[in-house]
């Protein structure tokens, strides 16, 4: 697209925080992005975490910090209402839920109602876990110019369960930088076979899918792969009961030789390049990152049927596609690809390679918002 930016023109971007989750990394690729189009870009940021800081620091991008008191303090309101009648931004954009919901409300208390606003989900609905707030929210999004979503599913899901917001809905899949995340020039021969898995553990990342298709394996087929799951352990809640779970399931059936969790780690790339395929059986969730980071990174992907996962990964070109309820199809999916001949793996790995390329680079995603964000602009003026 081409630079049309006035550089007169000063928005306000909020987030929670700047740490290393899939929000917060697409809100930075994208405020750095149109910075280097001649934009003013300024975030807005109320919890810890600052991880991501750096690259805004290093793009001369401002950064108000404001830690919220408390859960339910009213000062990250007071804080955006002050910020947005001193600075008069021309636009306001957020990424999450409640992100979203601080930017309508400080946009309407500070008289800047006029303000176009563009609000953004990343996640993904699953029926009977909607909070009263959340849908409080979504009411509020008709205060909103624009509402994205970061898949197909949860706009066609936000459609039919508030249709008010039918012609303000949008869907911009994620880009990533293809020079950082590249295919490997050879592709591993681990013995035995490595999987990974990126992600936190909950009921809805169907962890424990994994672990019984890992049980079929050794049983019926006398495979013996292992699982390397980077992510974070440490968590509470029905989160807690998910990990209790597996891990019972993991000793029960004496897999503890062949599952590795890892933690938290920021060599992704290196993780990717090192396995013979990611593993990925999530049911709930926007679009997965660490998805689309494996294809661009050239490797061959396992996934989950559900969500806007068909659309990321052809079943049998650029990856495998299984039933998230069965076990018995994961561990089938797992034993056709670890039993293919590598240069197969690596072609199909060069096909998910050539889908990046053409559908999840930075330049499409940018090119999106600023398409979006120009005629929102645009609307204010008439």
């Amino acid at each position: 697209m081409a630079n049309s930016s006035n550089p007169k023109h000063k928005f306000l971007f909020v987030v929670d925080n700047l740490s290393t989750g899939g929000s917060q990394r697409q809100l930075v690729n994208l405020a750095i992005g149109l910075k280097k189009r001649g934009y003013q870009i300024e975030l807005f940021c109320y919890a810890p975490g600052d991880l991501l800081a750096q690259p805004l620091y290093d793009h001369q991008i401002p950064i108000h910090w404001h830690f919220k008191k408390s859960r339910y303090s009213p000062d990250v309101i007071f804080r955006l209402v002050s910020l947005i009648q001193k600075e008069h931004y021309d636009l306001l954009l957020s990424f999450q839920t409640t992100p979203n919901f601080y930017i309508i409300v400080s946009a309407m208390l500070s008289g800047k109602w006029k303000t176009p606003i563009i609000v953004s989900e990343r996640l993904c609905d699953y029926p009977g876990w909607v909070s009263r707030q959340e849908v409080l929210i979504r009411h509020l999004y008709r205060l909103s110019t624009y509402v994205v979503t970061n898949s197909h599913n949860q706009r066609f899901q936000l459609a039919n369960q508030y249709p008010f917001l039918n012609d303000r809905l949008r869907t911009i899949y994620n880009g990533y930088d293809l020079e950082f995340f590249y295919p490997p020039q050879r592709e591993p021969e681990n013995h035995p076979p490595r999987i990974l898995v990126i992600a936190s553990v909950s009921y809805f990342k169907n962890g424990i899918c994994l672990v019984r298709a890992l049980k079929l394996l050794r049983d019926k087929h006398n495979l013996f792969p292992h699982v390397d799951w980077v992510g974070q352990r440490e968590v509470t809640g029905h989160r807690l009961e998910a990990l209790k779970e597996m891990e019972r399931e993991i000793q029960e059936y004496h897999l503890e030789d062949q599952w590795h969790w890892l933690g938290q780690r920021t060599d992704i790339v290196q993780q990717l390049h090192q396995h013979d395929v990611l593993v990925h059986p999530s049911f709930v969730e926007g679009l997965p990152n660490v998805v689309c980071e494996a294809l661009a990174c050239g490797r061959p992907v396992i996934v989950s049927n559900a969500l806007d996962h068909p659309n990321l990964v052809q079943d049998g070109i650029s990856g495998l596609l299984f039933d998230w309820r069965s076990p018995e199809q994961l561990a089938a999916k797992i034993r056709t690809l670890l039993e293919m001949p590598v240069e197969q793996r690596h072609i199909m790995g060069r096909n998910g390679r050539a889908f990046a390329e053409q559908h999840l680079g930075l330049d499409r995603y940018v090119n999106e918002f600023e398409e979006l964000i120009q005629t929102s602009l645009k609307m204010k003026s008439v």
